[in-house]
C-alpha cells in the first residue's frame, strides 16, 4: 500500500543530495541504513557519481525541512555538503 505524504500531514516533498566526507566512506553502508530510519525519509538511493545518496523526504513544512536537514545532515561530522530540491509535482 502506497500512504501519501499529505494524508500523514507531510506535504512538502524534497530530495536532498548527501556527499559525504572522505573520512566516512568506510562507514558508507551503516550511513545509509542511518538515513533510511530518520523520521520524514520515504527513500534513500546509493549513487554513483558525485553524490553519494539522495534522500526522499516528506515535512509539514518549509521549517521542518530546514530543520531535517540542518539538524541530522549539517550537523553530521559525516557529511561533506548538502543540496536540496523540492519536488513540485510527482508525475
Amino acid at each position: 500500500a502506497e500512504v501519501s505524504p499529505e494524508a500523514l500531514g507531510r506535504p512538502l516533498q524534497a530530495v536532498i543530495s548527501v556527499r559525504l566526507q572522505g573520512h566516512a566512506r568506510a562507514r558508507i553502508g551503516e550511513f545509509g541504513g542511518w538515513l533510511a530510519g530518520l523520521p520524514g525519509v520515504l527513500n534513500v538511493f546509493f549513487l554513483a557519481g558525485g553524490d553519494d545518496f539522495q534522500v526522499h523526504v516528506a515535512a509539514g513544512s518549509p521549517d521542518a525541512l530546514r530543520d531535517f536537514v540542518v539538524a541530522n545532515l549539517s550537523a553530521s561530522r559525516d557529511v561533506e555538503r548538502t543540496e536540496t530540491h523540492l519536488i513540485f509535482e510527482h508525475i
